[in-house]
């Protein structure tokens, strides 16, 4: 593992499940990108004993290593985000049976090799992306090395696949190739990452598929559940857990957006609070699945900042461990960090709220609908869709 350079290695297990979804049975020429420490090209040379696999690393001591250990594979030191990079691996764009790649994780400066990089293979627009990650830009680069009817296997984090600001990547990706196919890996498949991954199998291809398998995998590299998805409704997410939950949730409500539900986060981190002489609450607070807390009314502090006040709900938008905890404010007014939100309903709608969140289908629905690379996060959008069960 580098992970000065982004880098987590892959682990043979893994990379066994990677290689098993790559259909093709005699590809002539195999590209990895980003080869780490060759966990990926082990497997691959395994399965298919005739192919030309090229490959790259921008880590000198990977290329050296690598050298040693497979005299025979064409092994090139490149950097992966370059715009010349089928010229500095003396291949021509469009000519790769197959792709395999583990992608380094890191935020990349928008500019104009970029924007070609990613406007060449229909991935949307640069101007549509919040942020660039060099995982995107990975993927783009095998999707423009690899032939019409080439596939390819990457592992991409998951805010690629359910971010909602990532949704035009999954609309771009669903209408202009097909997706075999996605697995949801476990938590900390990687070593010294909680970093949440999937699996991305795709054909470059048109060919109108309407569904997806999507999969769940264990710690051991097995595919454990799947499921047949309609693939739009991938666009909005493409995870397992997420369309699992979907699957085996049909139920009616009224959703916070329909009640008038107000949802702010707080302006502040913890700590530019404990700087602050006032009251506020945190993560920390959130230390049951429901607790009540009073404050002393303070006009002033209301006038000034944007607080929680009585009959307000909080709970975190960001933290794996106390996601499904509920603090309600009882009397007063506090700030609240930017790690929390706060839920503000009529008071009619409060208790079914409340009740609705700390019960089981509550816990349920926040664990589908957190996301994440690392830390897990709920995002307004699909909280202002959370179903209240009950209104009576």
């Amino acid at each position: 593992m580098n992970s000065n350079l982004g880098q987590y290695y892959t682990q043979e297990r893994i990379s066994r499940l990677l290689v098993s979804k790559i259909l093709m049975k005699n590809p002539k020429s195999i590209i990895e990108l980003g080869m780490g420490d060759g966990s990926l090209v082990r497997v691959a040379q395994k399965k298919w004993k005739n192919s030309k696999i090229i490959g790259g690393d921008i880590d000198p001591e990977n290329i050296k290593n690598l050298k040693s250990e497979f005299p025979d594979l064409n092994l090139f030191l490149i950097n992966g985000l370059s715009s010349k990079l089928s010229e500095n691996l003396k291949i021509s764009l469009g000519t790769m049976d197959v792709g395999i790649c583990n992608p380094p994780y890191s935020k990349v400066k928008k500019d104009d090799a970029i924007k070609s990089i990613i406007e060449s293979c229909n991935l949307g627009k640069l101007d549509d992306y919040h942020i660039i990650t060099s995982d995107l830009v990975f993927l783009a680069q095998n999707l423009l090395l690899i032939r019409e009817g080439g596939e390819l296997g990457i592992i991409l984090p998951d805010g690629l696949l359910t971010s909602h600001q990532f949704k035009h990547f999954r609309k771009s990706l669903i209408d202009n190739y097909q997706v075999r196919g996605v697995i949801e890996l476990p938590d900390k498949i990687f070593k010294k990452t909680e970093a949440k991954t999937h699996i991305l199998v795709i054909r470059k291809s048109k060919v109108k598929k309407r569904n997806v398998p999507l999969y769940l995998s264990n710690n051991k590299g097995e595919i454990i559940e799947k499921l047949i998805i309609p693939k739009n409704k991938l666009v909005h997410r493409m995870d397992f857990s997420y369309n699992r939950w979907v699957a085996q949730n049909n139920f009616q409500g009224v959703s916070l957006e329909r009640i008038g539900a107000k949802i702010f986060r707080g302006k502040f981190s913890k700590k530019e609070l404990t700087s602050f002489n006032y009251d506020f609450i945190h993560t920390s607070n959130l230390n049951n699945s429901i607790s009540y807390k009073s404050f002393k009314p303070n006009k002033r502090l209301v006038k000034k900042y944007k607080c929680a006040q009585k009959g307000d709900i909080i709970i975190s938008r960001v933290g794996k461990r106390c996601l499904d905890r509920v603090l309600v404010i009882e009397n007063g007014a506090t700030l609240i960090s930017d790690c929390l939100y706060v839920i503000r309903v009529d008071k009619e709608y409060q208790q079914p709220l409340i009740k609705t969140l700390t019960s089981e289908y509550g816990r349920d629905w926040i664990k589908a609908h957190s996301h994440g690379v690392c830390a897990s996060v709920i995002s307004k959008i699909d909280l202002l869709n959370l179903m209240i069960k009950s209104i009576r």
